[in-house]
């Protein structure tokens, strides 16, 4: 199906892969995987070749987890939901292969891995036939006792002149709104909004040794971008790559937090002569560094308190 890489190996835990044309080849794609927690980790192994590494550790084909799994009621909206928003995050700024063998899931179903392909960006033309027959496959694929409405959706919309990831996002929801409506009680809000099944999936492993990539693989390359700065939070760090940082809910943001209490462009932090400065950006809950609020551009140091709505981060430089 994609046009960019063929396919040398993998196993339980690395995929081995290499594009067609070497000459193709932009390692500036690296840095700004550093900075998607979405993306499985890649590296560079031979440059001559164009040959790379992915590390799919903790996750399976999402081709397996559709071929085991039946999804119930409102599951399917909400799986979908989840899968197309964190593609479409990874996508703003690089070029995720969408192809049902290269997208990843966890066991649990709850977080995916996107395969990046550092590719120069006259190449990226490809993403929309791709990414057509990637829907076609899921509409095709996915299993459902009662939501049927969805891949007869799904394969309808791919008629519309109007087809991209983020419309079809918005069509689900209506189709879901529509089919599910909300359902408020005086105790809490039955509506689901985040899929995680109880038992796992399991992967069916294929291994395909290739005698190149096995002899490449004591030959690792690593390419390491260098950033300066980073915010932590949940033991998790979001590096500030580029000179402004938008952080927020929406998916144009480049740090988001899918959290209520955060604005969907909630504050920007810009890098300034080596020097790191906040500024709110009209936050409905307001921007805070070290407890004060944040009114003006601040200047971030090293080990500052950082809150964001509800979501309270460490600088950290």
């Amino acid at each position: 199906m994609c046009e960019w890489i063929e396919q040398d190996c993998k196993d339980e835990n690395h995929l081995y892969i290499h594009l067609k044309d070497p000459n193709l080849l932009d390692l500036s794609i690296f840095e700004r995987l550093t900075n998607d927690d979405f993306c499985l980790p890649c590296m560079l192994t031979n440059e001559k070749n164009a040959s790379l590494v992915y590390a799919t550790e903790g996750y399976i084909p999402l081709h397996d987890f559709f071929s085991q799994y039946v999804f119930e009621n409102e599951e399917g909206y909400v799986f979908l939901h989840q899968l197309f928003e964190q593609a479409i995050a990874s996508n703003r700024n690089k070029p995720v292969l969408f192809d049902p063998d290269y997208v990843y899931v966890t066991p649990f179903g709850d977080r995916f891995g996107f395969v990046v392909v550092p590719i120069q960006i006259s190449n990226w033309m490809f993403q929309k036939d791709m990414s057509v027959k990637w829907i076609e496959y899921i509409a095709k694929t996915m299993q459902t006792t009662t939501a049927f409405e969805i891949p007869g959706f799904l394969l309808k919309f791919l008629k519309s002149e109007e087809f991209s990831l983020p419309n079809l996002v918005l069509g689900l929801d209506n189709i879901r709104t529509l089919y599910y409506p909300r359902k408020f009680s005086l105790f809490r809000n039955k509506r689901l909004r985040t899929f995680k099944i109880k038992e796992p999936i399991q992967a069916f492993h294929k291994d395909i040794p290739v005698e190149s990539v096995q002899e490449e693989k004591t030959q690792l390359l690593q390419v390491n971008v260098a950033f300066k700065a980073s915010l932590v939070w949940n033991h998790e760090k979001y590096a500030l790559c580029n000179e402004m940082n938008i952080v927020g809910r929406a998916m144009v943001c480049d740090i988001r937090f899918q959290d209520p209490s955060v604005s969907l462009k909630h504050a920007k932090i810009v890098c300034e002569n080596d020097r790191y400065y906040i500024q709110d950006l009209k936050s409905t809950n307001k921007t805070y560094l070290n407890g004060k609020e944040v009114k003006r551009k601040m200047r971030l140091k090293d080990g500052m308190q950082v809150q964001f709505g509800d979501i309270v981060c460490e600088f950290k430089e």
